[in-house]
């Protein structure tokens, strides 16, 4: 690999947190202050993703109960568990692989709780399900998508929030939901601990 293809994959993806930072600065200003609110009257924050997000969901309830920069009281945050237990079952159905999430929203969600959803392909079946769960429970919304947002953009209410990402590659979706996790976890700290 030469060094003009590592500097033309530096300035590509700095290109795209540009964008991402001028097309999503309203939302996830927004998403800062829904989501402090909701924990700061007493509810929670759901999380959840697919894959290779997984790691970004579990990250973001683990700032939120643990800390991000400065240390803080414990909030309220759980990401939604990624397997199915089979008890012993041969064959687990497809069906409940993809309502693991809803299943779990079901069990713990509250109308006044957020569910945070990560996705890299906008079409997830177990993330539309687990929104489909949550806007019939009227839990908000504030779904991660990328390029043009997907299925799951269609899906959304009018209460709920998308951060769309500016990419439609994988790696380069994680890369940015990354940052935009570390910057709306301090605009939380912000909101909540300032007051």
């Amino acid at each position: 690999m030469n060094d003009n293809k590592i500097k033309q994959l530096y300035t590509s993806n700095i290109q795209n947190f540009i964008a991402s930072g001028d097309q999503n600065a309203d939302n996830i200003a927004l998403s800062a202050a829904v989501i402090a609110q909701t924990l700061l009257s007493g509810n929670k924050v759901i999380t959840c993703a697919d894959s290779m997000a997984k790691m970004m969901a579990e990250h973001f309830a683990g700032i939120l109960v643990n800390f991000y920069e400065i240390e803080r009281p414990c909030l309220p945050a759980i990401s939604l568990n990624d397997h199915v237990q089979n008890c012993g079952q041969e064959e687990i159905n497809l069906s409940h692989f993809q309502d693991r999430f809803a299943r779990q929203i079901r069990a713990i969600g509250n109308e006044q709780d957020v569910l945070v959803v990560f996705s890299l392909n906008n079409k997830e079946p177990s993330i539309k399900a687990a929104l489909e769960t949550a806007l019939t429970r009227d839990i908000k919304v504030v779904a991660f998508t990328s390029d043009d947002g997907g299925e799951i953009a269609g899906m959304l209410g009018d209460n709920d929030i998308e951060i769309r990402l500016p990419t439609n590659k994988p790696s380069r979706t994680l890369e940015i939901q990354l940052f935009t996790v570390h910057v709306l976890s301090e605009l939380i700290d912000e909101v909540i601990f300032s007051m």
